[in-house]
């Protein structure tokens, strides 16, 4: 009983997380696909592995999509704002997701459940902060840069 309470609370929790990224993607594109908007897709398909190995008990799965999010987050020069929030949940980020991958080879499937909804509010969290405190820009050189939704005092 307890661990279907679990998964339906993964489930759901993580149904919310991702509902805005699934009907933002069911509208047809109006600008080229940038290199990050790439990345973020690939790291939020890594998260919809990561549940799928959580709800079949696929421990393999989940390293290795945990293991995904990581390399991306590390490889990636993301557009964003260079401050110790952001930095913050970064390194955040990466350590949820190394802790997330030593949990799938010790085949703690509570712990990995947890920590997968943790990261999961890092990343909530994240994306509140860029999108609230930041506005995307046109750069000179054709790329994005990222300036203050306010100027400070």
């Amino acid at each position: 009983m307890k661990k279907r309470l679990w998964m339906a609370g993964i489930t759901l929790v993580t149904g919310l997380a991702i509902a805005p990224f699934l009907t933002k993607a069911a509208d047809p594109p109006t600008a080229p696909i940038k290199e990050t908007q790439v990345l973020m897709r690939a790291k939020l398909s890594s998260s919809q592995n990561v549940l799928e190995g959580l709800l079949s008990e696929d421990f393999r799965l989940i390293g290795h999509a945990a293991k995904q999010m990581k390399r991306i987050s590390e490889a990636a020069e993301w557009p964003r704002a260079r401050d110790a929030v952001y930095e913050h949940y970064a390194t955040e980020f990466r350590r949820q997701c190394s802790k997330l991958e030593h949990l799938a080879s010790q085949r703690n499937h509570e712990g990995a459940s947890f920590t997968y909804l943790q990261m999961t509010t890092t990343c909530i969290d994240c994306h509140n902060y860029i999108r609230e405190g930041w506005r995307m820009a046109d750069a000179p050189d054709g790329g994005v840069q990222l300036i203050p939704a306010e100027l400070p005092n």
